[in-house]
Formats: C-alpha cells, structure tokens, sequence
C-alpha cells in the first residue's frame, strides 16, 4: 500500500440506506484501504426511543415547548450522547488515520474536538442547501468539507472558508446495470414522501396509472387518494431489488425535496446516475448541479415545472425510439463516468495534500 494513503479510515453515516459508507468502503478496500462504518442512526437505546424521543415528539406537537428545545437532552442515554460516547470509544480503540463524516449526524463539540486532534478530519455536507445553518458551527473541526452542491460550496467560501471543494455522488457499476427485464410499469418513483412530490405524482398519475411508489409516509397521505394508494407497494426498497425495479420501468422519476418552481435545485442526488446506469430512462425535475455530470436532452430528461414533467412524460411513453435512444446514451454516459472509486481518489488526494 502506497505510504501516502491512510492506513485506517473511520466513516460515519446516519444510516445503511442508502449505503454510501458501504460503497466508499469497497472503493477503501480495493486500494488496501481498511476501514470501519458507524451508523449513528443505529447507535441508541430503547430509554431514547420509548421515553425521550416520545416525550419530545408530544411536547412540540402539543407547543409545551418551542421546537428547538429538546427535553432530557443531556441524559446519558439520549441519542446525541449515546452516539457521542460510543463514536469517541470506536475512535480510540481502532485509531485511524482519516475520519469522513456523511450527511447531519450531529455529534457533541467535545468529540468532534477530539476527532480533530487525532487524526485528518473531513466532512461531507449531503444535504440540502437549506440546512447549512445546521452545521456551520462544526466547519472549524473539520481538515477539509466537501459539498454536494455547488450552491452548499458557494455559502461557505462566502463564510471564508477555503478548504472546502465540491464532491459528487457516483454510481457503483457494479450493481447499477442493465438486465434486459421485461418492462411492467409506465413510471415509477422512490422516496419518501414530500407535500412536493404528492404534488408531482397526482399529475403524473393523470398521464398514465401504470406506476409504483415505494418510499416511507406515503400512504399515511394517501388513503383517500385510491389512483395513488394502491400503487405504493412498499415503504422503501433497496439493492437488488431497486435495480430490479429500474429496470422493468420505462420512465424513472426523479423529484426532488430541495428543488423550487422558481429557482430549481442544486445538488444531485444518487439516482440521476443510478437509473440511466440500468438502462431506464430518467426523467427529473430541474437541477442545475445534474449538467456537470450528464447532459439534459441526450442523456436525461430534464423538467422545470410539473406541466413540462407531465408532457415530456406522455411523450416518453408514446415515442418507444426516443426514449430508448435516451435511456441507451444515459447508460453509456452513466456506466463510465464517475463510480466510487472515482470518489474515493478524490478524497484521498485532499488527504494527501
């Protein structure tokens, strides 16, 4: 192993889905890279889950207390301090020499503190642009933070910030990849749900009823709504399974939460690489971050509004050779453009310098 990597790397994740750490820790391990996964989402106990968290959740829906008040938030055994301890044990035990944190996992000043004394420090800010204020007061623990989107880099140069730089998502070629299935749905969408996304998918509904929907709180939404609620199939879906579903499905579906009518969206997320990478045609809402990566037209389609994603998806439907042509270019684009080992050699050359 080249002495300019690092022998160790600790990575830090909300949760195994989607499993971003997994992926970065393949792309690790084909260098001869070791590393560890710590899920913070995972890391509780059942006092935060049946007492403070229900507690929390009836004192803020009830307006007891105001929403960025958190009650028993200092018990030894609340999540924040639970995950902070137990994050600070695995540090101190397996030693690494880089730790990459993912996503808002809200770690407690003091390990962050420590984190930053001991070894190379990186974060990568996933989220959207919109939460930034969330995690501005971390930014001086940190030896380098990435950015999703170029809007997320923008606010922190703008702060003063000058190691931070712009990183992307990739798509495991491994997986995502064509598998010449029968094709079962008009349309599908996976998610969780979002008043936004209700919104899109009603209307896409009017353009064709051959659809499915998996994704978490979307039938709770629903329940009067019988075009939509028998077709969510499940609260979530993953893997195999999710390849599966890309792939007997003419027109994939990309809407995201952090997009507007007025200004669009910034940072992309995984699935405008992972669908074309199967072969399926992808149609999304606005992005400008998604035009670094693949071309609007040729390898995707791209929509402004809800009226344009409703036409451009009963032409999709109705123009078998065009979206084939587009589903075919999305998939030689996707399958060689960025991937993780891509990803990773991007954070280890911030690591080396």
């Amino acid at each position: 192993m080249s002495a300019n990597l690092p022998s160790r790397v600790l990575l830090a994740a909300y949760s195994p889905y989607p499993p971003l750490a997994e992926s970065l820790a393949a792309a690790l391990g084909r260098l001869g890279v070791d590393s560890r996964i710590f899920h913070a989402w995972l890391c509780n106990t059942w006092f935060d889950r049946l007492i403070i968290h229900p507690l929390n959740h009836y004192a803020h829906s009830l307006r007891l207390t105001p929403k960025g008040v958190t009650l028993l938030a200092g018990h030894p055994k609340s999540h924040k301090e639970w995950r902070s301890r137990k994050f600070l044990e695995l540090q101190r035990q397996y030693q690494p020499d880089l730790v990459l944190l993912t996503g808002i996992l809200r770690f407690k000043p003091e390990v962050l503190q420590v984190l930053n004394q001991s070894a190379t420090v990186f974060y990568w800010f996933t989220e959207a642009e919109h939460r930034f204020s969330e995690v501005v007061h971390e930014l001086p623990y940190y030896h380098h933070v990435f950015f999703l989107s170029s809007l997320g880099l923008k606010q922190a140069r703008a702060l003063g910030y000058t190691k931070v730089s712009l990183l992307q998502h990739a798509v495991d070629t491994g997986a995502f990849r064509p598998l010449k299935l029968p094709l079962l749905h008009d349309w599908c969408f996976v998610g969780q749900w979002h008043e936004r996304r209700q919104r899109y998918v009603a209307g896409l509904a009017e353009v064709s009823r051959r659809f499915v929907i998996y994704g978490p709180r979307w039938r709770k939404h629903n329940l009067c709504r019988p075009v939509i609620f028998s077709r969510i199939k499940g609260q979530g879906l993953w893997g195999e399974d999710l390849i599966r579903l890309y792939n007997q499905t003419r027109v994939v579906i990309n809407i995201s939460v952090w997009a507007d009518e007025a200004g669009g969206g910034w940072g992309v997320n995984q699935r405008l690489l992972e669908a074309p990478a199967c072969g399926a045609c992808l149609l999304s809402d606005y992005n400008r971050d998604a035009e670094l990566l693949l071309t609007p037209g040729r390898d995707f389609i791209s929509a402004k509004s809800l009226a344009e994603m409703q036409e451009w998806l009963a032409v999709l439907l109705a123009d078998e050779a065009k979206r084939s042509a587009i589903a075919r270019q999305g998939c030689e684009r996707a399958s060689r453009l960025r991937n993780y080992d891509d990803l990773v050699a991007e954070v280890l050359q911030q690591y080396r310098s």
